[in-house]
C-alpha cells in the first residue's frame, strides 16, 4: 500500500479536523496515511503514529497542515529525502502552500491523478565560523540573518571579494522563496521563485547608499563581524535564531545541493501568487 505522511501544525485550531478529514480521504483511495507520534497524541486522533524517519522517508509525497512557517520546517528535513511537500494553508498568508481546507481534496485527487506539477525550490547553505562555538552548517530555505536590535558593522564579500561594510540592525542573504518575507519587509527586491540568484539585504542600514545587491546563486558570500562591534549578533534561519555570532567571526554562504521540492496543482503563475497574497490579502 502507498504512503502518504500528514504533518499537522498542532498549534493551529483546524488541523484536527483537517487531518482527520485527509486520513479517511487517502483511506478511500487505498493509501495509508502516516503522521508523527506527538502529533497524533497532541492532536488527540485514532491512527497509529509513525517516526520522523518513517514518515519523511516511506511517503510517496507529504501534506502539510499549516503555514509557511510549517513548510519551511518540514522543508529542511524533507529536503534529506527528496520528499515532495503541498501545503495546506491554515495560517496567514501561505506563499508556499498550494490551497486551503475547503480546495484540499480537490488538490489530493489531482496528485492522486498525476495532475500537478514540481517546483524545485534552491537552497542555501551557511556556515557559521565562531570562536565560542566552533563551525556549525545550516540550511536555509528562505534566509539567512544576522541581526540584532543594537547597531552592529558587518562586512560583506562576494567571491572574496570586498563589497561594503553594512552599518545597521544586520545583514540577511535571501534565496528567490525568501525574497518575499523578510527581504522584502527590509526593503529588498522581489526575486522570481526559479531564479538563479540571491539577494544581500542590509537591515535598517544607516547610510543612505546601502542598498540590497543581488548575486548569482554560484557566488559565494562572506559575512565578517567588525572587531570594533559593540554587540553580538544572532545567526538567524528562516527565521528561527540558531547560533550566537560574535566580533570577528565570519560567515560562509553558498547555494546548497539540496533543494526542496513542492508540489502545485493550481494553475496560478508567480506573478497571480504576488498579486493575491501580497495585494489581496495584503490589504489591497
Amino acid at each position: 500500500m502507498k504512503k502518504v505522511g500528514i504533518i499537522p501544525n498542532i498549534e493551529k485550531e483546524k488541523s484536527k479536523a483537517a487531518a482527520e478529514k485527509i486520513i479517511s480521504f487517502l483511506q478511500k483511495k487505498g493509501f495509508e496515511a502516516l503522521i508523527e507520534k506527538e502529533a497524533v497524541e497532541a492532536l488527540n486522533i485514532d491512527i497509529a503514529g509513525c517516526d520522523e524517519k518513517e514518515l519523511y522517508s516511506e511517503s510517496e509525497f507529504i501534506v502539510v497542515l499549516g503555514g509557511d512557517g510549517t513548510m519551511l520546517n518540514a522543508g529542511k528535513i524533507a529536503c534529506e529525502h527528496n520528499t515532495p511537500l503541498i501545503g495546506i494553508n491554515l495560517g496567514h498568508l501561505g506563499f508556499l502552500t498550494d490551497t486551503d481546507t475547503s480546495g484540499m481534496e480537490s488538490s489530493l485527487t489531482k496528485v492522486i491523478e498525476g495532475d500537478y506539477k514540481l517546483e524545485k525550490r534552491m537552497m542555501i547553505e551557511a556556515e557559521v565560523n565562531s570562536a565560542s562555538e566552533g563551525t556549525n552548517s545550516f540550511y536555509c530555505l528562505n534566509e539567512f540573518a544576522l541581526s540584532r536590535g543594537n547597531m552592529v558593522e558587518v562586512g560583506v564579500y562576494v567571491n572574496d571579494e570586498y563589497i561594503d561594510d553594512f552599518f545597521g540592525d544586520g545583514v540577511l542573504v535571501s534565496t528567490p522563496t525568501g525574497s518575499t518575507a523578510y527581504n522584502l519587509s527590509a526593503g529588498g527586491p522581489i526575486l522570481k521563485t526559479d531564479s538563479n540568484m540571491l539577494a544581500i539585504t542590509p537591515i535598517c542600514p544607516h547610510t543612505l547608499y546601502a542598498r540590497s545587491i543581488v548575486v548569482g546563486a554560484d557566488d559565494v558570500v562572506k559575512l565578517v563581524i567588525d572587531r570594533y562591534s559593540k554587540t553580538d549578533l544572532s545567526a538567524v534561519v528562516d527565521g528561527m535564531h540558531v547560533s550566537a555570532v560574535n566580533k570577528d567571526d565570519t560567515v560562509i554562504i553558498k547555494k546548497s545541493d539540496k533543494y526542496v521540492t513542492i508540489i502545485k496543482t493550481n494553475k496560478m503563475g508567480f506573478y497571480d501568487v504576488l498579486r493575491e497574497k501580497m495585494f489581496i490579502k495584503g490589504g489591497r
